[in-house]
């Protein structure tokens, strides 16, 4: 009875160890076996070394056919690529535009009070020939003493002239000559500056600087008064 119950034993494991063969194009497994640790398999595109596994029936495709199959004794996993993170890119700063600033050809400097709008009759001769495209006015604090029409000349001709464009322009304190002209070094020119509102005074009849010497012939105010030694306060830019 033991030596029946033994051979049926050995005939159950001979069964369960068998792999049928798997045949295709591109490899041949013949008979190896695939229960209990396996052995080698190989084939003329490939080994297969210590496959363990157990008989799963019939797998077959167009590819290949395997009788028994087999679970494969390792698996490759795939480690994915990392995605690279990308760099930002700066955003420029914009550089600011820096303001001009002024080119000044001439100035008497602030003046004070009493102080009255008016005529002013008188002469300059700079030291230096300049190019002027702007007269500025000096205003009294508070005031919009101003400049409303200037005139300059030589004795043979007309330099320069222009007209006050109003408090709705942003530089109301300037006139803006829309010719710039030129006063030539040392040579005397006659000049006549009208004024609004309450603008500031040179109280002398003579001011010299290092750009030029401005004198006084008559300055007639508002109300028709006459002075000898009221000169306007300006800036030739």
């Amino acid at each position: 009875m033991n030596k029946q119950i033994v051979v049926v034993l050995v005939g159950l494991l001979c069964l369960t160890s068998i792999a049928y063969a798997g045949v295709s194009t591109n490899y041949d497994l013949s008979w190896h076996v695939l229960s209990g640790g396996g052995g080698q398999m190989d084939s003329a595109s490939y080994i297969q070394k210590s496959t363990a596994g157990q008989v799963i029936g019939s797998s077959e495709s167009s590819n290949y056919r395997m009788g028994a199959g087999y679970w494969c004794g390792a698996v490759s996993v795939v480690t994915p690529t990392p995605t690279p993170t990308p760099t930002p890119t700066p955003t420029p700063t914009p550089t600011p535009t820096p303001t001009p600033t002024p080119q000044i050809k001439f100035d008497t400097g602030s003046g004070t009070y009493p102080s009255i709008s008016g005529t002013y009759n008188g002469t300059f001769t700079p030291t230096q020939t300049i190019t002027v495209s702007k007269l500025y006015t000096y205003p009294c604090a508070g005031t919009g003493g101003h400049s409303e029409h200037v005139i300059f000349w030589n004795v043979s001709d007309t330099v320069a002239e222009e007209t006050w464009a109003g408090y709705q322009e942003a530089e109301w304190s300037y006139i803006h000559f829309s010719v710039p002209f030129k006063l030539v070094a040392d040579e005397q020119y006659s000049f006549s500056i009208r004024t609004g509102s309450y603008p500031q005074v040179i109280h002398r009849p003579t001011l010299s600087t290092a750009n030029g010497t401005m004198n006084c012939t008559e300055f007639v105010d508002a109300n028709g008064k006459r002075y000898d030694d009221w000169l306007p306060a300006i800036r030739l830019e």
